[in-house]
């Protein structure tokens, strides 16, 4: 029961340090007076980020029992949206931009957020058997915001990132973003299989057919 309680405990931490980063970079920009609410939010990280703090608070509740399979399948495209987060972060966007300004809550959310929830998703994983054909869904939700990003970018010119402005020219567009759905769906499908073995909880390695 008290590792029960701590990983709850530790879930809704990790969602509070996330939402408080995420608030933080919002404080910023308003500070310096050039924040716009439609751009800020639509950053795939702030979204993912806010993403990862509604699942883990909703983890949280189901924390060492038996979760629905809807909550399974949000804990997975959580996890994967945040790590994509972090290497896109990491390998594209750094070089680039080099140290952020706020790096505590910059860090947080593309790097703690990610390591965190991986965690999560690895140590208490599904509790009942989820159908590994429909992995694919992971991939709803990015696809929509592409193609939000896309129609942004070819309409009002405001991209979120260099690699989809459309200056760089559509087929580099295409390429990167191929790239990253396919990236995205691998690394679900090998947070999907990681799962196998259970680490939290009495009745941890009890599959539920469905």
């Amino acid at each position: 029961m008290t590792v029960i309680r701590t990983w709850t405990l530790a879930r809704i931490v990790l969602a509070l340090a996330m939402l408080g980063a995420v608030g933080w970079l919002m404080a910023d920009g308003l500070a310096d007076g050039d924040f716009v609410w439609w751009n800020f939010f639509n950053f795939f990280t702030i979204q993912t980020n806010l993403i990862g703090v509604a699942t883990l608070a909703i983890a949280a509740r189901f924390t060492g029992r038996e979760r629905p399979a809807w909550v399974e399948w949000l804990r997975l495209s959580a996890t994967t949206y945040l790590v994509i987060v972090a290497i896109v972060y990491w390998v594209l966007l750094f070089p680039e931009a080099g140290p952020p300004d706020n790096p505590i809550a910059d860090y947080t959310l593309h790097a703690v957020s990610a390591v965190a929830i991986a965690a999560d998703w690895l140590v208490e994983g599904p509790r009942r058997r989820l159908a590994f054909t429909r992995v694919w869904v992971v991939l709803l939700y990015p696809a929509a915001w592409i193609a939000m990003a896309l129609i942004r970018g070819a309409t009002d010119g405001w991209v979120p990132y260099f690699f989809l402005d459309p200056a760089n020219g559509y087929a580099s567009i295409v390429v990167t973003i191929v790239m990253i759905l396919l990236a995205g769906l691998v690394l679900a499908a090998v947070l999907f299989l990681a799962t196998r073995w259970r680490a939290l909880g009495p009745d941890a390695g009890t599959n539920i057919s469905r």
